[in-house]
């Protein structure tokens, strides 16, 4: 994720889009991270990650109180969130 702006772009762009709030030092985004990337050869949707140590302001905007947070955006409106963790199973099942 480069910036806010190029964040905006692709949520609104996307009818539907994967959204992971992580940080770098945080144990269990380690363990969220191959989950999304093996989801996202497997979806029709973007997964993004927004870092949220860079990227604060987001973070702040989502109201991201804990993470990993992974956020299900449709038509440029957030529609599901999970807190922690989560399966493959999970995430497929939110964007259908």
């Amino acid at each position: 994720m480069e910036s806010a702006e190029s964040f905006r772009e692709i949520v609104t762009a996307n009818e539907r889009v994967v959204v992971d709030y992580f940080a770098d030092w945080c144990g269990p985004c380690k363990q969220q991270t191959p989950i999304l990337e093996e989801l996202a050869g497997t979806v029709d949707a973007p997964v993004l990650g927004v870092d949220t140590d860079e990227h604060a302001g987001l973070a702040a905007e989502a109201s991201v109180r804990s993470i990993p947070t992974v956020a299900i955006y449709r038509d440029g409106e957030e529609v599901e969130r999970f807190v922690g963790v989560t399966g493959a199973d999970e995430i497929r099942a939110a964007l259908a």
